[in-house]
């Protein structure tokens, strides 16, 4: 059974990523496209950023829910890459030397430590790059990135300040180009003077999973959709976690045994049927959770990808009808063959 204070940590996790959201991990891919070049240069630039500057400000945050948009606003710190988000009602997250801490109205809970990742994959092997028209950003002068999918429409918008090249603002677009979810710095203070300390909480512990080089019995492997790499797996205490990538967004996805409580799922969130699988869906401010199970396992997936690209993912892996031996194959011929 998934517990609430489970639904609730997912829930708050995915406001994690939002910490994820500034430094976007990615290689430049080679090309004899002027633009593609440049844009692909912003994106790795972007990612050394916020480790070598500091900056606090405010951060408006605008998703898609029931009921149409919601807007929210919060706190955003960064100290040589620690960063902390803090939000209207309190609700804290810090990630700090590799570890993460959320707080919410019943204190503070050290977020299990993942092992290192591998190298994320070069966002160009999968989306198509390209410089937009400039924009002013919290006062401060931008280059636009452009993320398109293979059909042309634009994926991913991110604002990258011309100075520093921190990521102002970070965009994710449906197909018709209408803003599903976006985070964007009204006011931004970088350099020395906007140093605020980002420590962990005191006496706050993390456990860590283990990183693991095959799935446990009684686990199923993960079928991903074309562009998305594994780059972590790991073992933890009531479960297993799948990391992927495509290079500009992430999906996670967790196993553990049991049946979904039901009563314990959003109430705002909606109910899809992929293959002969139910799956409970809830938008939250930095990204898609979804929960079902299947054969005795309660599967959450989170990602911050757009809805469409959610819903392809839970295509391959809520709707996955596949055999036990066809299974067996994808473990010894796809992503999971590396050690």
């Amino acid at each position: 059974m998934i517990s609430a204070r489970r639904r609730v940590a997912v829930a708050l996790g995915t406001l994690a990523v939002l910490a994820a959201a500034w430094p976007i991990a990615a290689g430049a891919a080679a090309t004899d496209q002027p633009d593609e070049r440049a844009a692909a240069n912003l994106v790795r630039k972007s990612d050394r950023a916020a480790e070598r500057y500091d900056y606090r400000g405010a951060a408006g945050v605008t998703w898609t829910a029931s009921g149409g948009l919601h807007h929210t606003q919060v706190l955003v710190s960064d100290e040589s890459g620690a960063i902390e988000i803090v939000a209207p009602d309190g609700g804290t997250v810090i990630d700090a030397g590799g570890r993460a801490y959320l707080r919410n109205a019943f204190g503070w809970t050290g977020v299990v430590a993942e092992p290192a990742l591998r190298s994320i994959p070069d966002p160009a092997h999968h989306w198509t790059l390209a410089t937009g028209p400039p924009r002013r950003v919290a006062g401060r002068a931008a280059t636009v990135v452009v993320a398109s999918r293979a059909d042309g429409s634009p994926a991913l918008r991110l604002s990258v300040d011309d100075q520093t090249g921190l990521v102002l603002a970070r965009e994710v677009l449906d197909p018709r180009g209408r803003v599903e979810r976006s985070v964007r710095f009204v006011r931004i203070d970088i350099g020395p003077s906007a140093t605020v300390a980002v420590t962990a909480p005191p006496g706050v512990r993390n456990q860590s999973a283990v990183a693991i080089s095959s799935i446990p019995d009684g686990y199923h492997t993960p079928r991903m959709p074309d562009g998305y790499e594994l780059v972590a797996r790991s073992r933890h205490d009531n479960g297993v976690m799948f990391f992927y990538s495509d290079g500009l967004f992430s999906a996670s996805v967790f196993e553990q045994r049991g049946e979904l409580d039901r009563s314990a799922l959003a109430a705002d969130g909606s109910d899809l049927q992929k293959g002969r699988t139910a799956v409970h869906v809830s938008p939250e401010p930095s990204g898609d959770a979804a929960v079902w199970d299947r054969d005795g396992i309660v599967y959450t997936a989170v990602t911050d990808a757009p809805h469409d690209a959610f819903s392809t993912m839970l295509d391959s892996l809520a709707a996955d009808d596949r055999s036990a031996p066809q299974s067996i194959v994808d473990f010894v011929l796809g992503p999971f063959s590396w050690g």
